[in-house]
């Protein structure tokens, strides 16, 4: 035995214990036993076990390098971190890609020390799917790693006293450590759940599918690394259809539904403060109705992610994705959208309307019912609504909507209690679709695709929506990636995947042609010339490591 769980620091890697539960087992401990007498009762197990979950709100209490410095957002009422959204002043010392380092290696932490009490716990009827369901969290939290960061150090053990000499394992090294623990949990989790949220089998599935994907780009990818991708994607979806249509799917209170494989739980029961210890991600979108609005029941909101002009362009007037994504129609009060229904709407006035592309006659959209729209402002499309700094003032970009709660309280983040969807099945298809098509089987891979945009269509629609053979290709199903998947918490890594980082957000991204054409730095490029496709190691950690050989990457 090498470890009590304390005191994680910053550099959590390198620390003694990497992580501390006891914020979490506290209420669950009242006897305040010691924690490894603790762990070895089932409910300290159970208590332990679920800490390994409660991580995943600190890993993504930040959208900023899941999100920023694509061709999906830019900087909208608030600047994002400028490192994240820009590049080019993107340092080793950044506190985002530090606090992001940090959180992942403290989940590890708990995940390693729920291993090791495993079998010195009692023995319960659900010991071993627990153990099945920390390794998937222990893969997952280190595919985030080696996604955003490359080769790092794999941490299986805990410590009871500071570790200062950690070898850094090559990317490939990692790849194998997260295959190895997703087949072991596979074997050991349920095929179903009466506990939503548990770890099931099609969640392993999903990401055995989607980690294959992402070896598949690399220079070290196995031969098959796209047909397990696939045949993995298959099996998670299991001729399962999409069911749910789009807006019920993101309809707040609605998380809990059959198509979610995973996601971040936020049951009200579990958190402390109502007004910072919830989910945030309602609040970075928008939008901002400042303080008069509050008054009038707006929510407060960022208003900072702001979807380019190039994410707008993606729909047509067949995909009812549109809709369903955005708050194109701003009623006097803001929360009517989700009060009343869609009949009672018809009566409310409406404050802003953003026409598409599609939606040319607004003199007509006004006339059709002068009472409630005359003073309506109407921003049609265009690239006034790839929001600038003044959108909390001039309202000029429509909002995501997707996300918000109704619920959440007037706060300046982590109020909401809707859960952030991980995984869920129509992701699972365009998985599929990626990898099939990389397969060489362009034929299948739109069957796939095909399935995601026949929940899509519009009523009457379907067949408007279908795609052909010819039609996809990478970047096909990268557009249709962000037309489904926009805002959660995938695009920077999606774009690393696929080799596409540079070219599309230097091709759709405002604030990276800004800084690079207008004076002619590429932002990407680094020291030596090399590009930055990866974050930088933490400088704390490296300062504290006194392995020689764990080195900064390229371009830092």
């Amino acid at each position: 035995m090498k470890a009590t769980i304390k005191n994680i620091g910053m550099a959590a890697l390198l620390v003694a214990g990497l992580a501390n539960c006891n914020d979490y087992l506290d209420e669950e401990n009242p006897s305040n036993i010691s924690d490894a007498d603790f762990y070895k009762t089932a409910n300290g197990y159970e208590a332990l076990v679920s800490s390994t979950y409660a991580s995943l709100r600190e890993v993504y209490e930040f959208p900023w390098l899941f999100l920023a410095g694509t061709d999906e957002f830019v900087e909208g009422r608030n600047a994002q971190p400028e490192g994240i959204s820009e590049y080019r002043n993107l340092s080793s010392n950044d506190t985002q890609v530090e606090t992001f380092f940090g959180a992942c290696y403290k989940a590890i932490g708990r995940c390693n020390t729920a291993v090791y009490y495993y079998d010195r716990t009692e023995k319960t009827a659900t010991r071993d799917n627990r153990l099945g369901e920390v390794k998937f969290l222990r893969a997952y939290y280190y595919f985030l790693l080696v996604q955003q960061f490359g080769g790092v150090s794999i941490v299986t053990e805990m410590y009871d006293e500071p570790a200062y000499d950690f070898t850094r394992n090559p990317a490939a090294e990692v790849y194998d450590f997260i295959l190895q623990d997703l087949t072991e949990a596979l074997a050991l989790v349920p095929e179903t759940t009466t506990s939503f949220g548990r770890i099931t089998k099609a969640a392993v599935l999903h990401y055995l599918a989607k980690v294959h994907l992402t070896r598949g780009y690399e220079t070290f990818a196995a031969d098959d690394d796209y047909a397990k991708a696939a045949a993995y994607a298959d099996q998670a979806i299991n001729g399962k259809t999409l069911t749910i249509s789009f807006e019920d799917l993101f309809w707040p209170g609605k998380e809990k539904n059959a198509e979610v494989l995973f996601s971040i739980q936020f049951d009200k029961s579990s958190i402390k403060d109502a007004a910072n210890d919830g989910s945030n991600q309602n609040y970075w979108f928008g939008p901002y109705m400042g303080g008069e609005g509050a008054k009038n029941g707006y929510p407060y909101r960022a208003f900072q992610l702001m979807p380019t002009t190039y994410v707008h362009s993606l729909f047509t007037e067949n995909d009812a994705r549109w809709e369903g994504t955005f708050m194109n129609v701003v009623y006097s009060r803001y929360y009517d959208f989700y009060d009343k229904s869609k009949a009672d709407r018809a009566n409310m006035n409406i404050s802003y309307y953003y026409p598409q592309s599609w939606e040319a006659d607004t003199a007509a959209w006004r006339a059709a019912d002068p009472a409630r729209r005359a003073k309506t402002r109407i921003i049609p499309f265009g690239d006034i609504w790839m929001g600038t700094s003044g959108v909390g003032i001039d309202y000029s970009a429509p909002a995501v909507r997707k996300f918000d709660d109704p619920t959440s309280t007037f706060s300046l983040g982590g109020s909401s209690t809707r859960d952030i969807y991980l995984a869920r099945l129509a992701e699972t298809y365009l998985i599929a679709a990626e990898a099939y098509l990389q397969a060489g089987d362009a034929a299948t891979a739109t069957l796939r695709i095909n399935e995601v945009r026949r929940r899509a269509a519009k009523p009457g629609k379907v067949a408007e929506m279908q795609v052909t053979e010819a039609d996809v290709d990478l970047d096909f199903i990268l557009d249709e990636r962000a037309r489904e998947l926009l805002g959660e918490y995938d695009r920077w890594m999606d774009l690393r995947r696929t080799g596409k980082l540079v070219e599309r957000t230097e091709l759709y991204n405002r604030d990276i042609k800004r800084k690079y054409f207008g004076n002619n730095i590429n932002p990407f490029e680094g020291v030596d010339g090399q590009l930055k496709l990866l974050r930088p190691i933490p400088q704390k950690a490296l300062d504290l490591n006194q392995n020689e050989g764990y080195e900064q990457n390229p371009g830092y």
